[in-house]
């Protein structure tokens, strides 16, 4: 089974959208560093084979940042957390490049997808895969924000749980691979 986690990232929405605005006066600072050292982080080429293994849902890859960031100010939410980080990771051998990203999609898909804008992006630079989930705080269809509580947690573990059994008895075997190496 994989492991996960989600955090949320902190930061002044108004220096972010101030640096995206007009990015050759303004310098990123303190409070918004965060938020685009995630973005920089997740979507690393060098981790992501040159973006191969980078998805959007309800949103562009290339654009995802200003996205998020309309998204805010239409629903006039740019303050508290600003965005939400997470990981699902696989034991080294569990699961193909092709599996991981796949099982990451379908779980933020099932997790946030209804809501919320979304990059996933799977990580193939160290011993075990894994995939970044990085979110918007604020849902694009209605404005509410994400809460992360107790329930969500339980439900994020109990998703990517299903989804590795699922991979196990039956989906993996569409890759061609042996079962040591499915989940």
């Amino acid at each position: 089974m994989a492991v996960t986690s989600l955090w949320h990232v902190k930061g002044s929405i108004k220096d972010v959208i101030d640096y995206i605005e007009n990015p050759e006066k303004t310098v990123p600072n303190e409070d918004m560093q965060d938020f685009f050292d995630v973005f920089s982080y997740v979507k690393n080429p060098s981790k992501t084979n040159e973006g191969e293994y980078v998805s959007a849902i309800n949103c562009l890859k290339e654009t995802a940042l200003q996205q998020m960031i309309l998204t805010k100010k239409q629903y006039q939410k740019t303050g508290g957390y600003i965005a939400w980080h997470g990981y699902q990771s696989f034991k080294p051998d569990e699961v193909t490049p092709e599996q991981c990203h796949e099982i990451g999609l379908k779980l933020a898909r099932e997790m946030w997808g209804d809501k919320y804008q979304i990059i996933v992006a799977t990580h193939l630079d160290k011993g075990h895969l894994h995939n970044h989930f990085c979110f918007n705080s604020v849902s694009y269809l209605d404005g509410s924000k994400y809460n992360y509580s107790k329930s969500e947690q339980k439900r994020l573990r109990e998703v990517s749980d299903r989804l590795c059994r699922e991979y196990r008895h039956g989906e993996c075997a569409d890759y061609g691979t042996s079962p040591k190496h499915c989940l």
